[in-house]
């Protein structure tokens, strides 16, 4: 898999479907006097769900933790019921979100404080500067410092709002330590002048951030909490007097916590934060700061984050993973409404047309030739019910691509046009219908579709059809094994009834259906009698064969006779000439002719076989393969580009093995 922005990423005890992150960003828009989010609030995060993450604007853990107006909080039941609404957005579009945490301390003003109260902090230090409130800009006011013994209180309300994120329906919380606000002014030297524990050395500086973390893992699990800093941002007049000694200190402690991630957000100085923090951190590393399409490519092919946070970007693009794939423009913020009331800037930004849809897919639109099958860019599917969205990695190479495109099964196969080809795929899955379990968002897995409509970068199909791909089978293999190996199996035993002792013929033994034919068979004790061009003969001998008859030279049926059963991969003459070997109470599986019915002379036995999708027997298939038991060979790969031509090759024939149109890795 590729390390890149649409790959999936480890976040505790999430996999996101991408690596990028929404970052929390205030938006002014809640009831100013309850801290209700508003009812705008679940369109915007819900059109933004497609994020591998989102992180919510700050949200006050008490009342006092307010800083600024028309913010949300987390501590009454009216804020938790309003935010239920938001995280069933984010969920059924099959998105992660966080809530992000914020206790303002300082930062903040009476005219905002239950009863006109004094903002608190560690010291009593007024910061420098003004904060707006309902009436206006004032300047900040002089803060009252904690005691020790009201530390243990505001350290509780971080727990209780972490219980009531999760009561919302959170994924999980993040704690807001950066900005300034009240974790950092215990942190910094400048903002924490505190004799006792909580103030003058490094250590004693940290313990107010370890402690409210401690609280916070307490309630959700350490997998479910992240903690976002910033260096040197110096932002409401924080000051360290030595930021480097003391961020690298801080991690270290973070360390042993297993938090689901450490965000660091951009930072004035020249220092190289990230490469200083990163390594000492145990989880995902979350990097934000102007990030560009270009950088955070960079960013995540360079390993220096796990995934990549954006602010403004997604704030006036909230299809930003869909701009960034169809190289598409981006919309413009508009600074004027970023903390303004109401849905102007909020909601109202534009989404990408259908003309800009960025799912490729291999189509046809009339019956033809080569020249038949065109890329489309096609709308994103949905899960419905008992489904699941795969990102396809690799798809396999059918006879029925061509056979469909040439027009050759209308009758077995009404179409309406325009069509997707392919049958079988292999790939990740990137969301969940409803009632699906057994898998989750980034499981790697493969399947046959039951039908059309793999050749598509992401894709739709029944979780039923699908089983896990083993770690060490790449999806280039795995993409050629769902239909070929069931049709050979079920073809064998299923429609054949091959047992132990009896004879198998088979043309077209050398392509990948045939191929796992001749394993299977001698797997099962049958005598195994293939045709095919005599070039492949030491191939077909590795996989089982007992004799190989070179079809271009010999008449097969001169030389062989009381055949059980006769597997047809090629129809035309092979399957005329096939009757007349048959034994008394022996029949002809064909998976090339639908029109065997009508060939079938008297006293003969014959079948048309289709696949059908099997989710238990295709797992104990990928299972023989694992343990080495049955090989997959594959005779081409070719990229979407060439998968026109890789279809019409397989009409002649690819020789030794399978071919597989790569969509991505």
């Amino acid at each position: 898999m590729s390390n890149d922005l649409f790959s999936t990423a480890r976040i505790g005890r999430y996999t996101l479907r991408n690596r990028f992150v929404m970052a929390p960003m205030t938006r002014s828009r809640a009831d100013d006097d309850s801290g209700v989010p508003s009812d705008l609030a679940a369109v915007y995060y819900g059109q933004r769900a497609d994020a591998g993450l989102i992180i919510t604007e700050g949200t006050y853990p008490s009342p006092m933790g307010k800083g600024y107006v028309r913010t949300p909080g987390i501590h009454s039941a009216a804020q938790i019921d309003a935010w239920r609404a938001v995280t069933a957005a984010v969920r059924a579009k099959g998105g992660r979100i966080f809530l992000q945490l914020m206790h303002t301390g300082r930062i903040s003003h009476p005219d905002m404080l239950p009863d006109g109260a004094t903002p608190v902090a560690p010291s009593a230090i007024r910061p420098a500067g003004q904060v707006w409130t309902a009436s206006g800009q004032q300047d900040f006011v002089t803060p009252r410092a904690l005691s020790t013994e009201e530390v243990a209180g505001v350290v509780d309300e971080y727990r209780r709002a972490t219980r009531h994120a999760l009561d919302a329906g959170f994924d999980g919380v993040e704690l807001h330590a950066a900005s300034g606000y009240l974790p950092e002014q215990f942190l910094s030297s400048g903002t924490n002048q505190r004799m006792d524990q909580y103030g003058g050395s490094l250590a004693n500086r940290a313990r107010f951030i370890l402690e409210v973390l401690a609280a916070m893992t307490e309630e959700a699990g350490s997998d479910r909490v992240g903690i976002k800093i910033s260096p040197e941002m110096g932002f409401n007049d924080i000051v360290d007097a030595a930021p480097q000694e003391t961020y690298r200190y801080l991690v270290e402690q973070l360390a042993p916590l297993k938090l689901a991630y450490l965000h660091v957000a951009w930072s004035k100085s020249g220092f190289d934060y990230h490469g200083v923090l990163q390594p000492l951190f145990d989880g995902a590393y979350l990097r934000g700061g102007a990030l560009t399409k270009e950088t955070a490519k960079a960013t995540i092919a360079e390993g220096t984050a796990d995934a990549v946070v954006f602010g403004s970007l997604y704030l006036a693009n909230p299809d930003l993973p869909h701009r960034f794939l169809a190289d598409a423009p981006l919309n413009a913020a508009d600074r004027n409404t970023f903390y303004s009331p109401g849905p102007d800037g909020y909601i109202d930004y534009p989404a990408l047309d259908a003309g800009n849809a960025t799912n490729r897919a291999l189509r046809i639109h009339a019956y033809g030739g080569s020249d038949a099958v065109q890329i489309d860019r096609i709308a994103e599917p949905v899960a419905a019910a008992g489904d699941v969205v795969v990102r396809v990695h690799a798809a396999g190479v059918n006879g029925l691509d061509w056979k469909v495109r040439d027009g050759l099964l209308h009758g077995a196969f009404p179409l309406t046009f325009p069509v997707t080809l392919g049958s079988e795929l292999a790939g990740e899955v990137i969301a969940l219908g409803a009632g699906v379990t057994g898998f989750a968002i980034g499981d790697r897995v493969m399947g046959a579709m039951g039908g059309l409509g793999a050749y598509a970068d992401r894709v739709a199909i029944s979780a039923a059809n699908l089983t896990p791909t083993p770690a060490d089978l790449d999806d280039v293999h795995a993409a050629a094994i769902p239909v070929t190996a069931l049709t050979a199996w079920q073809a064998l035993f299923d429609a054949g009834g091959l047992t132990a002792g009896q004879t198998v013929l088979i043309h077209g033994a050398a392509g990948g259906v045939g191929g796992f034919a001749v394993q299977f068979a001698r797997r099962a004790g049958a005598r195994v009698v293939v045709t095919a061009r005599g070039v492949h003969t030491d191939y077909l001998r590795s996989l089982g064969a007992h004799d190989v008859i070179d079809y271009r030279t010999i008449a097969f049926h001169e030389h062989v006779a009381d055949v059980d059963l006769v597997l047809d991969l090629v129809g035309g003459a092979a399957l005329a000439d096939s009757w007349q070997v048959l034994r008394a109470g022996g029949r002809i599986v064909s998976t090339a002719a639908p029109d065997i019915l009508a060939q079938i002379p008297p006293g003969k036995n014959g079948v048309w076989f289709q696949m059908r999708p099997d989710q238990a027997q295709l797992a104990d298939i990928v299972a023989m393969v694992a343990r080495g038991d049955v090989k997959v060979d594959i005779a081409k790969v070719a990229e979407v580009a060439d998968a026109a031509d890789a279809i019409e090759q397989n009409k002649i024939g690819y020789g030794r093995g399978k071919g597989v149109i790569r969509f991505a890795q």
